[in-house]
């Protein structure tokens, strides 16, 4: 199979194509942003830009989303201890967040002294979105994630925060760069706050990704999701990891030694009931861990060598059928297994990246 001559991926990525060196077009489309991306010093400023504009402006600083995993948390940590920031802090419901996750978010939060809330959706409304995620792009990840986005964005303006930060990794940010709805989120997080047009930015990216919904889900979680941000401007949704440094191993090295952060041994996902049935589905349809694209900006960006991320590729392999999270999706979305199996076998092998 061929593969890129500078990262590891390879033609199940989607959407993949080389150039003539056999360079593939994550890794180039990369090097426009590689050099802001090395300065450190850039990057501070973008990112104290960025709360200086906001502080003592609004009722709250920021608004934080956290799941009870590492990264939001050690966000959590920084933007209060190290920033001093006024917070508010919100964790999303999506009917898979696992009890151990939700014991560790109000722990953590009594520890900060943070105000809190917990944001849960109508469960006939995510049984519909689930089932539709599901049985049209072989996974829960889509729906989670765009309830997820527009949450943060209205619950941003319903409390008056002056900006949302998140705690996704550089490699989640990264891993489909250029050929991703999210990319002007990145672009414009390296601009300075003066070139920015919030409300043009945020309207076209929900519309990029309201066009690929079906239109009874959209005119239902616009009604619900929505109602706090009409007529009002948008606030700016940033990724504290654009501009900060990203050691996985540090950052939870760090929160056992400092916080009453206290996963469990698999702390990496730990707060989702059915990450490892969403895993094992991707894998299916794959033919590979999901984790290949973002392992492969680990290699673009230096931190690890292209033998070094297969072996983590492979390590994410999983080789026995979580059964008991795949009864758990297919029964709270309403879909049998077979079938989904099934779909995964017809894109693995007819459907082209």
């Amino acid at each position: 199979m061929k593969r890129c001559v500078r990262c590891i991926n390879d033609q199940t990525v989607r959407h993949m194509a080389y150039d003539a060196d056999g360079v593939c077009v994550y890794c180039r489309n990369y090097e426009r942003i590689r050099t802001r991306l090395s300065d450190r010093k850039f990057l501070e400023e973008r990112f104290l830009e960025r709360i200086e504009a906001v502080r003592g402006k609004y009722a709250y600083d920021a608004a934080i989303g956290i799941s009870g995993g590492k990264d939001s948390v050690y966000v959590l940590h920084e933007l209060v201890r190290k920033y001093g920031l006024h917070v508010k802090t919100f964790t999303l419901l999506n009917g898979f967040f696992s009890e151990q996750a939700r014991k560790n978010v109000d722990r953590l939060v009594a520890e900060f002294d943070v105000e809190h809330e917990y944001i849960s959706f109508p469960s006939e409304l995510l049984q519909r979105f689930f089932r539709h995620s599901v049985k049209h792009w072989l996974t829960p990840c889509i729906a989670c994630s765009y309830l997820g986005y527009a949450a943060m964005i209205n619950y941003t303006v319903k409390i008056d925060a002056g900006i949302c930060i998140h705690g996704r990794s550089p490699q989640q940010m990264l891993r489909y760069y250029g050929d991703d709805v999210f990319t002007p989120l990145i672009d414009a997080g390296l601009q300075p706050l003066s070139e920015l047009d919030l409300n043009a930015l945020y309207e076209n990216l929900l519309s990029s990704i309201e066009s690929r919904m079906n239109p009874q889900l959209l005119r239902d979680v616009k009604e619900i999701l929505y109602e706090d941000i009409s007529g009002k401007p948008f606030r700016e949704f940033v990724g504290y990891f654009l501009y900060h440094d990203y050691d996985e191993a540090e950052i939870v090295r760090f929160l056992k030694a400092n916080t009453a952060w206290t996963p469990d041994e698999n702390y990496d996902h730990y707060d989702c009931a059915v990450h490892n049935a969403a895993h094992y589905i991707y894998q299916c349809a794959e033919g590979r861990p999901h984790c290949l694209p973002e392992v492969s900006v680990l290699v673009r960006s230096g931190k690890c060598t292209p033998e070094e991320a297969l072996a983590m590729v492979e390590a994410a392999r999983l080789s026995r059928k979580p059964k008991e999270e795949l009864k758990l999706l297919c029964d709270t979305v309403g879909l049998r297994q077979t079938p989904i199996f099934m779909k995964c076998g017809i894109y693995r092998t007819l459907v082209k990246k």
